[in-house]
């Protein structure tokens, strides 16, 4: 029997900043097409009549290739890819991250969610929709200059598909690391309703904070951030997608990333080295 697969587009909208990510997933394989945009502003944003510039970087695709225990990276524009061995985890073998203690900030942080369905169903690409409504608070004790933080998260949701099921499987309870400064705090989490954990189609995430400036002055903040599936099919893929085309060519490093540490390019290299003569055999 086949492995279960999925293909998906979703459209992200934040203010005037437009991304398209597609996704696929093939038994515990999975691979992500993006292009990275940021913005830039000539003035101080916050003033009337700023004006922010968009640059969107190259296509590049992400690998997780849980099967060969490899992660790549594609630059699909020049034909390039870098390669890495992957543990259980889907972490690259070379990244050993080291376990430090950290002192306890004296801060508490209490999250508080709300589960809201509206009992309101419409048809999706095939596919049953319920609209659920999440809105959580977070709440700093002893207060800081960080006021209450409110998120709104109004969505449609589809039952998980096969294919997402067996590369996400759903975790029970919540869990946060929230630090700052080098220190961590105490985070307190409350719920109200059933968490909602399917598959979603269409989100509007609203975001609402404050804060105290210098001055003792409160300021507001809000931002809303938009994500829609555009396309959605559930036939198979080949798992061809999920590997390197044959005529890229590996490279250490795809252009325009940061330049990697040296002892990083010899392990890379070697890696790259080594593969190179296993292939030959």
């Amino acid at each position: 029997m086949p492995e279960p697969s999925l293909r998906y587009e979703i459209v992200s909208i934040h203010g005037e900043m437009r991304n398209i990510h597609t996704e696929y997933i093939l038994g515990r394989n999975s691979r992500s097409e993006s292009r990275d945009c940021r913005g830039y502003c000539g003035g101080d944003p916050n003033q009337p009549g700023a004006v922010t510039r968009y640059e969107y970087g190259p296509l590049r695709a992400y690998i997780q290739n849980r099967d060969l225990r490899y992660c790549f990276q594609l630059d699909l524009e020049t034909g390039d890819y870098t390669a890495a061995r992957v543990n259980e985890y889907g972490h690259p073998r070379w990244n050993k991250p080291k376990v430090t203690a950290q002192p306890s900030s004296g801060r508490t942080v209490h999250i508080h969610t709300q589960t809201i369905g509206t009992g309101e169903r419409r048809e999706m690409y095939g596919h049953a929709a319920r609209r659920v409504i999440t809105r959580s608070t977070q709440r700093v004790s002893p207060e800081s200059v960080c006021g209450l933080t409110e998120t709104e998260v109004d969505g449609w949701y589809i039952d998980p598909p096969a294919a997402w099921l067996a590369l996400y499987p759903p975790q029970p309870g919540s869990y946060s690391i929230l630090h700052a400064n080098g220190q961590f705090d105490n985070p307190v989490f409350t719920h109200d309703g059933p968490r909602e954990a399917g598959f979603p189609m269409f989100l509007t995430r609203t975001y609402r904070s404050n804060f105290t400036d210098a001055d003792g002055n409160v300021r507001d903040h809000k931002s809303v951030h938009c994500e829609e599936v555009t396309e959605f099919s559930e036939e198979s893929l080949a798992f061809d997608l999920f590997v390197p085309p044959k005529d890229f060519h590996r490279v250490l490093q795809l252009r325009g990333d940061t330049p990697l540490r040296l002892g990083l390019r010899m392990r890379l290299g070697w890696e790259k080295l080594r593969d190179t003569f296993a292939a030959r055999r």
